[in-house]
């Protein structure tokens, strides 16, 4: 996995949750696929359209991992079972905003993911909790305001941003290079924020 960058990130209006990756060229990189009624998180991705090829698996470590553990760590393998990394969360920080560690298949740490703008998830948490009249003013502030996010890799410089665009029906991100992307730098970053963009798709 080798993608162009920018990327975008579709979630496909569905009562399932299925996310699909395409690259500058309009290539489609990936289709990601939540299992459902699983204890723990667990997503499948695939190379095609018809999800018959699969290409690697994301699973949380743990039982119940996931909803219940902060800190969970998010495993990313290929089908062979060889490691590409995994998505760290940070404990009680990604309550106040999204903050994360990708760490590459040797543990160390490659790149942090970051909110630009934490304080906005907890004004919106605030409008929410406002009874009927905060869930509309609410779903507004989810179409107009939408998070942006930075990657920064282990030296602190920053290399990707991602920024959630409006849309009623569907989710949509975008990723964009702020630096030339190493080679071996595609397939872990892509598959890093295939993560992000699934546990933070409901912010904003």
């Amino acid at each position: 996995m080798n993608p162009t960058f920018p990327l975008t990130l579709d979630f496909k209006f569905s009562l399932l949750t299925e996310l699909r990756v395409s690259d500058a060229e309009g290539r489609v990189v990936a289709v990601v696929k939540e299992k459902f009624f699983s204890i723990r998180d667990e997503v499948r991705v695939y190379s095609d359209e018809a999800r018959q090829v699969q290409t690697h698996g994301i699973r949380a470590q743990g039982l119940m991992a996931g909803a219940l553990d902060w800190r969970a760590r998010r495993l990313i393998r290929r089908v062979d079972g060889s490691a590409v990394g995994a998505l760290q969360a940070q404990g009680m920080r990604t309550l106040w905003g999204a903050s994360y560690e990708l760490l590459g298949a040797d543990g160390d740490l490659a790149f942090t993911l970051r909110d630009d703008h934490p304080w906005m998830s907890v004004v919106e948490g605030v409008i929410s909790a406002v009874p009927l009249v905060g869930d509309l003013i609410a779903a507004g502030f989810d179409y107009f305001v939408n998070p942006t996010y930075t990657v920064r890799d282990a030296a602190g410089e920053p290399a990707f941003r991602v920024r959630k665009r409006r849309s009623l029906f569907s989710r949509r991100f975008e990723v964009e290079a702020l630096r030339p992307v190493r080679p071996e730098e595609g397939e872990l970053v892509t598959l890093g924020l295939i993560q992000l963009v699934l546990r933070e798709r409901e912010r904003g």
